[in-house]
């Protein structure tokens, strides 16, 4: 009974594949037999969890190599995770690439939660300055534009403006909190989503999502998942070049292990390239897919010793920049969200209120 059957058909978790995940890299890293060691942890664990530990236990039992299961059980295993354990065995450092993409999943998703804790009190003082503009709109102008109507005889397209505003209180006020929750929710589902696919556990393009369509500078969760890929990518590459992995194989796996599709495209491309003799000299005969830093080291990375070198410090790199990202994501996304939301729900306050007392004196103060 093939591995897919044993668990009925459907994908792993996210969940569950960081477990075996972990897992998997604690066992290499001990020198324990993958073998015993995921059967102990199938009677351990419960669920899908366990049936799948169990049935990889027997089926590395039975004679079965690792690779040849994870590239059989297509439809169970996800692509990205697959890629990743393909690189590790062939670069002969599978704990070190379980790793890598253990802690981009989990650094995204960190940020990700860290962002959604540190929204509560942002929504809060969104909140309540939107409910002090409603009353404003609906008790205190209506009062002000009446005063106005009362002492002054011209009429004033500001207050007529301010009227026609607050008579459709209404009609525009259940929409404004309705479409940021709305906005909110889909950046959570597609956030997590996006986090899923970096893991591999998720179908489809990830896309970008709210938060994540700004600069690449701006630190997002997407910014995030970004520059772990390219660190996976730099560092399963290192390590295949270590190995002595020709260089157009090991760009294709560290490329397909990163989960970036437009990286891998031109991993392929740049494969073709060395296959045909060619030699890369400068940045500008790699694909756009390459960030400029990996970029550089692998075009002056001169020698097996110092593409090497290279790429550690490339994959070092943007491991720090993604840990800054999703420190920077926390702090950042709230007060944008603060200055942009709260701070609209403060000025039209003011105008409701300010502008007809303002319009009223203006008005007295002209000649009749």
């Amino acid at each position: 009974m093939s591995q897919t059957e044993h668990t009925g058909g459907r994908p792993i978790a996210l969940s569950q594949l960081l477990a075996l995940n972990d897992e998997m890299a604690a066992l290499v890293r001990a020198g324990i037999p993958l073998d015993r060691g995921l059967a102990v942890m199938g009677h351990e664990s419960p669920g899908k969890l366990g049936t799948l530990a169990s049935g990889l236990a027997d089926r590395l039992r039975s004679g079965e190599n690792l690779t040849d299961i994870v590239q059989r059980d297509d439809r169970l295993f996800p692509p990205v995770w697959r890629s990743v354990v393909l690189a590790g065995i062939r670069a002969g450092q599978l704990a070190a690439a379980l790793e890598g993409l253990s802690q981009t999943v989990r650094r995204a998703a960190e940020a990700r939660r860290s962002i959604a804790v540190s929204l509560i009190y942002p929504c809060i003082v969104v909140g309540v300055a939107y409910v002090s503009l409603l009353l404003s709109a609906t008790y205190l102008a209506p009062v002000l534009t009446t005063v106005y109507h009362d002492l002054v005889s011209r009429p004033d397209p500001v207050i007529a403006l301010i009227e026609r505003v607050c008579v459709a209180t209404r009609v525009w006020a259940p929409w404004v909190p309705l479409l940021l929750g709305l906005g909110l929710l889909w950046w959570w589902c597609r956030s997590g989503r996006a986090i899923r696919s970096a893991a591999g556990s998720a179908r489809g393009r990830s896309g970008r999502f709210l938060f994540g369509v700004l600069p690449r500078r701006w630190p997002t969760v997407s910014q995030v998942l970004r520059d772990g890929r390219m660190a996976t990518f730099a560092e399963l590459l290192r390590l295949m070049n270590d190995h002595q992995v020709p260089m157009p194989e090991a760009m294709v796996l560290a490329a397909d292990a990163s989960g970036d599709r437009m990286l891998s495209r031109g991993a392929r491309e740049v494969a073709e390239c060395l296959e045909r003799g060619a030699v890369l000299r400068s940045r500008s005969e790699l694909p756009d897919a390459f960030p400029p830093l990996l970029a550089w080291s692998i075009v002056t990375g001169a020698g097996q010793t110092g593409l090497s070198r290279a790429l550690a410090t490339s994959a070092a790199m943007y491991r720090q920049r993604a840990a800054r990202a999703a420190r920077w994501a926390a702090v950042c996304v709230p007060i944008v969200l603060t200055v942009v939301v709260g701070g609209s729900a403060a000025m039209f306050h003011a105008l409701v209120v300010f502008l007809p007392i303002i319009r009223m004196l203006y008005q007295l103060g002209l000649p009749q």
